[in-house]
Order: C-alpha cells, then structure tokens, then sequence
C-alpha cells in the first residue's frame, strides 16, 4: 500500500488526512462537521491497563468519550439559539411597528395643524386686500437683520411678525423647511432601512448589531464562549454545525494550546467566525462584562455573549459567578462538572460544601443530588446579582454532570429561590428513605380587597423530620442545601428530540443515545406550568416555566435496593410498576440510572408494597432478618388481620390500564391510609407502552472505561 501524501494545511479537509505545516506532520479527525489536527501517533483513547512509561505523551489529544457530551451541546445551543433569535426578531418587529405608528400619528398631528394654518392665512390675505398697497412698505434685508434668526412678515397692520413653518416656505419658495420633519421621533434619530452605519450598534441584548444592508436580511446577534476550549474542538463544531451563530470566542489559558487552536481554525476555514483568545477564563468573562471606561463610545457594542459554556476538567463552581456576569440577560449557560467523587460522594464532605454549598447525599440516588447541588450553586450565585436560572435540561452521564440553564435577569423571580431550596434527611445506613424539607415558603395569598392576589415568602416551619427513620429507626443524615425545582423544561426536550429525529446519523454518531436519554428525561417530568407568553406564540419559542415551581418527587427508589434491605428476592420492574400504578401512584424511569422509579407514591406506600411482595411472591427465609437490621422494624409493620381478611376473600382479577378506577385510587392516596390499600403486581399495567426501541443508558464499550488524562 502507498504511502498517503500530505497535504498543506489551506487544502480542503477530509477524514484521516495527512497534513503538513510548517515541518510538522498531523492527522485530520473528523468529528461532527468539524476537523482537528493530532500528531500521527497520537492516541485517541487512554486504556489505564497501560503503564505510564508506555504511553505517548501528549499535547494534543482527541477523546471520543466525550463525543456525546459535544453532541448533545451542539443540539442544544441549536435549540435555544432558535429561541432568543425568534425573540429578538419579534421585538426588532414591535418596535418597528410601534415607531411607524409614532410616525404616523405625528404626521397626522402635523396635517391637521397645518390645516388649521391655512384657515388663519387664508383669513389673514383677506384683510391685507383691505388696506391701500400704497402704505405698507416691505421691510429691508437689514431692518430684518439679525434682530430673530426666524423669518419675518408683514401682518394685517403693517407690524413685522414670525412666519410660520409653511410661510417661511412660501418665503424661501421650494418648501426646504418642511423636507425633514420626519427625520425624528421622540429626539431620536429615526435611520430609513436603506442607509448603513459601517460599526453598526447593538443594545445589550443584542437586538440590532449588523449595519442595515438591502442586499440580504437582518441578523440577529448571536454570540458563543467557549471558555475552556483546549484544541478547540467544541468551538469548530459551533461554528460548522450551529449556522446563525455570529461570532465565537475560543479561549485558553494555554498558549501552545491556543496556537493549535489556530490552525485547527485555520484548517477548518473558520477565521471569519471564531476568535482565539489566550488568557485566564475567569478574567476574560469579567473583562467582558466590566469592560475599561475609555472603551465606550457612541458606537459600543456590548461584548457580552448569549451561550457560555464551561467544560473544565473537575468542577465548573470557580468560574460561576464571571459566567453570569458575562452572560446576556435571557442567555444560557452550559455547565459540565466532572467531579462526581465530590458532588455524588460523601466521600470528601468537607469540599462538596465549599464548592457547592451544600452537603452530598448518600445512596442510588446520589447523582441526582449532584445534580441538585450543582443546580443550587448556580442560583444561590445568579441571586446575589438578581438574576433567575431556569434549568431546561439536566442530565448525569457516565461519570459527570451537564446542565443547561437560561437566565433571566429578575429580582422579583428571586424572591421564589428560598420556596424552591430545600433540605434531605436521608437514611443512608437503614432503608434508604428520605424526607426533604424546603427553607421557605411561598404561599400565594387574596389582597385585602378580594380583587387580586398576591405572593407571601416566609421561613418553613422546623423541625421537617425526626432525627432517626420513622420506617427502620436508623440514624438520618442531613444533605443539601440543594434545588428543589424542576430539572428540565418540557418544552425544550420536545424540541430537541424533533431535531435530534432530523439529523444525519453519520455527522452525530451518538444521536441514538441522546434519543434515548432526551426521552427518559421526559417520562420523569410529572408536571410542566409555564408562564404565558404575550402576543401570538411562535414554533421556535421555548415557553418559561413559571418560577415558584417545585418538583415534588426529588429522588428515585431502585426496587433491588429495597430488596436488600428485608432480604428478600428482588420484583421486577414491571411487577413494582404495576402494583404502584394499581394504587394509583404515577411510575417512570429517571434517566440518572438503569433499574430507577421515580414516583410520587410516599414511603409508606412503598414499604407496604415490598411487605405485599414478600407476604405473595417472595418470602423470606426464617432468621435472615435479625432484630437490629434495618429490615426488622419495616417487616414488623404488620397489615391489620380484618383488612386482611377481606382481602384474601376477594377474587384475584388482574387490573388492567383501562380498569383502573382512578377515583378511588386517589381518594386512598388523599386519605393516607396505605395500609388499606390493595397491592396487586400487574405486570401487565407494570409494562411501559411499546413504541421504538431506545439506548436508553450507556453501555461501557470496554473494561476500566472512563475519561482520559489531562493533556500535558
């Protein structure tokens, strides 16, 4: 076989290619619509079986790993992007028409005043006809002299008057006075669509930015940071893949590393559209955000970006705070934190609290109170600066967490941030229970008059739970503070799964398992109120949940845990499904793990369906359950022997979907008393409806797989 030839950097990239620049030779990798330059030799995954001495080192590396961490970015930032253009769009069009009917309404003005003018001019010739011509003398250029810079005329008795705008015309003849009436609105310039500023001018929002050009369409700004960029990777796929995007900045601290970002730029053909920039992250979104005085001018265009994400190795928490300043009001932030030793682990308390603020939780469900920690970082941090977060999607992968949040800046949606912050007091070495407890309350109360209402924030009422587990008697543990709202935005989950349904499969080699994942977050949103949006609603609009929103079921349960709580075999997930559907209590998957239920069914309800399910299915043998375990104290929770009775004279029917009476159902949930309701394992109702197969959870493509190494 030949040896492939090498090709110049300027040459038309493709897969696998061969480049030379400079004396140095580079491979080409192919990643979505982008390419990156790697050493020949350099490897694209790290196998830690491998010893260090072994291994190349590297200045530039690829890992594939986090393919569909940028994937699902790309879509996402796509999705949003189509929003805050859509918005700004709409209000560049209502402006627009609120300054023509400004215009209009002053013509009209201006029409009707130079009609009644006219009257009084037609009125004032009348009676000069009546005086002798022979008396009145014009007045000379000097007798006019300097004495008013208005025009002067004669009037009815020969005195020197103003003349009006339309006399002063009739003065000069060709009506010059009157040529740039409509030239101003309000003392402010009014720019017809035919005319163009070369430096253009943006609001802070960016709702005018490019210079007014007849020859293609206006644009709205739209502006990405890649904060951490490394070869710029992240940033070339923005720039290829995401088309109305403006400008992008890539940044690094690293200045071999910026200079590959360079020719990555360079190779990909990107000058135009991607900025590299050297310099420490932190400081370069503060510069934005506060710029130097001597920068303003009439012709400053604000610097501040609408998507900034912030891909760090470990924890994102140090560059929070510069991020929001330098984040446009209605923005996004895309966060990814690696760290899960720290967030999901009770492993290092003590540095959980001082990056996040809050303390891990322990369990299964442990990531998603990573998640939670990490969320309440963000909106303890946007607070201080008044500014909301609303979290559109919120995921844990493999080993580290993405969130994307939009931020809006609203001192009144703050007030809600202590309704929506709780506390958990988990039973971590008993059963696994938990109680959470909010810090604030916001109650929404009638004003004095009747006719309207309005929002009470006041502290929660203490103590939220005893201090050991009112089902086994263990211990509890405090975690948290964390957040307590809604992980996702419905909304902005359906749009993403129409885009991910469209894509090329080969551009986004991950589009199955982001399907996957996009629709399990789905299934565990139980409730989704939005704020309504004024005028007329658009397709791209993603629609704001309302802010004092709460999500009621926090955590999920994983059936085989339970099980070794009591010893006892573990239901399937079908079965434990169907009985909680049976009772009346909603049952989805969570997307943090495989095997997960989320539901809204209490612990009690929980406890007596696994007591039903040894008493049926599964019982346990005698003495694998000892008076101090766990276990004891929930298994001697014993049904009342009348219910009992009734029960087991009643004819086993299985109950399907359509048979379920809801009604009922609800009336036991309402009653609380779980003790008298039937537990039947419908395996049948247990089952979710059947539709397309989905890679629902990450499969490990080998043993020992996780992330790579940071590039030396």
């Amino acid at each position: 076989m030949a040896e492939q030839e090498a090709v110049p950097l300027t040459a038309v990239p493709a897969a696998d290619q061969l480049v030379e620049h400079n004396g140095r030779t580079y491979r080409t990798i192919r990643e979505g619509q982008a390419y990156i330059l790697v050493p020949p030799k350099a490897r694209t995954e790290l196998d830690p079986r491998i010893a260090k001495e072994a291994t190349e080192s590297q200045k530039v590396f690829y890992n594939p790993i986090q393919q569909f961490n940028r994937d699902l970015s790309v879509l996402a930032i796509r999705t949003f992007g189509r929003d805050i253009c859509q918005r700004r769009r709409m209000k560049r069009e209502g402006e627009k028409e609120k300054n023509d009917k400004k215009k209009e309404r002053k013509n009209e003005k201006k029409a009707s005043e130079n009609g009644a003018k006219s009257n009084v001019e037609q009125a004032k010739e009348g009676a000069d006809q009546a005086v002798d011509a022979t008396t009145l003398k014009r007045p000379r250029d000097e007798e006019v002299g300097s004495e008013s810079p208005s025009k002067l005329v004669k009037g009815t008795n020969g005195t020197k008057i103003p003349a009006t705008g339309t006399e002063a015309a009739q003065e000069d003849g060709d009506g010059s006075a009157a040529k740039n009436d409509d030239m101003e609105v309000d003392g402010e310039p009014v720019v017809a669509e035919s005319t163009s500023n070369a430096e253009g001018r943006a609001s802070e929002d960016g709702v005018a930015t490019q210079p007014k050009d007849e020859t293609k369409p206006w644009q709205p700004r739209f502006r990405i940071l890649d904060a951490l960029s490394a070869t710029g990777l992240r940033a070339l796929r923005y720039a290829q893949e995401i088309p109305f995007a403006t400008s992008i900045v890539a940044n690094d601290m690293d200045r071999k590393a910026v200079e590959s970002m360079g020719l990555n730029i360079k190779h990909n053909r990107l000058e135009s559209k991607i900025t590299p920039n050297t310099g420490n992250a932190i400081a370069h979104m503060y510069h934005v955000a506060f710029p130097p005085e001597d920068s303003h001018g009439p012709d400053h265009v604000s610097a501040k970006y609408d998507v900034i994400d912030l891909d760090p190795y470990g924890t994102a928490a140090p560059f929070l705070d510069a991020a929001l300043h330098a984040v446009n009001d209605g923005g996004m932030l895309c966060v990814t934190c690696t760290d899960s030793g720290v967030f999901a682990s009770c492993g290092y308390p003590e540095k959980t609290f001082s990056l996040y603020g809050g303390m891990p939780i322990k369990g299964g469900h442990s990531h998603e109170g990573g998640l939670r920690l990490i969320l309440h970082s963000i909106a303890s941090a946007a607070a201080k600066q008044g500014i909301a977060i609303e979290p559109l999607l919120s995921l844990s992968i493999d080993f580290y967490i993405r969130v994307f949040v939009r931020v809006r800046k609203s001192p009144a949606e703050v007030k809600f941030l202590a309704g929506k912050t709780m506390v958990t007091y988990n039973c971590d070495n008993g059963c696994g229970a938990w109680t959470t407890q909010l810090l604030g309350r916001n109650t929404k109360q009638p004003s004095s008059k009747g006719d309207n209402t309005f929002w009470k924030y006041s502290i929660a009422q203490a103590p939220g739970a005893n201090s050991n587990c009112d089902h086994c008697g263990s211990k509890t543990h405090v975690a948290g503070p964390m957040w307590a709202g809604p992980l996702h935005n419905a909304a902005f989950i359906e749009r993403m799964l129409k885009d991910v349904s469209q894509v090329d499969q080969e551009v986004y080699a991950t589009t199955d398992r982001i399907e996957g994942m996009l629709d399990t977050a789905l299934e565990e949103i139980y409730v989704s109120k939005y704020v309504p949006e004024k005028g007329q609603a658009h397709e791209d609009l993603i629609p704001r949940t309302i802010p004092e929103q709460i999500d009621e079921q926090p955590f999920f349960v994983i059936p085989s845990a339970l099980s070794k709580v009591i010893h006892a075999q573990a239901p399937s997930e079908a079965a434990f499904k169907g009985a909680l559907r049976h009772a009346g209590y909603r049952a989805t998957r969570s997307h943090c793990k495989p095997g997960s239920i989320k539901t809204e069914a209490p612990w009690t309800a929980i406890w007596e369906i696994m007591r039903e399910w040894v008493r049926q299915k599964s019982p346990i043998k005698e003495g694998k359950v000892k008076q101090n375990m766990p276990g004891w104290k929930i298994l001697q929770a014993t049904r009342e022997p009348e219910k009992e009775a009734e029960e087991n004279a009643e004819s086993p029917e299985i109950v399907t979907e359509h048979t379920l009476d809801e009604s009922a159902a609800a009336a036991s949930k309402k009653a609380g008393d779980v003790k008298k309701m039937k537990v039947v394992f419908d395996e049948v109702l247990g089952k979710d409806k059947k539709g397309k197969r989905l890679v629902r959870y990450q499969q490990n493509p080998r043993e020992n797989w996780g992330p790579m190494a940071r590039a030396k």
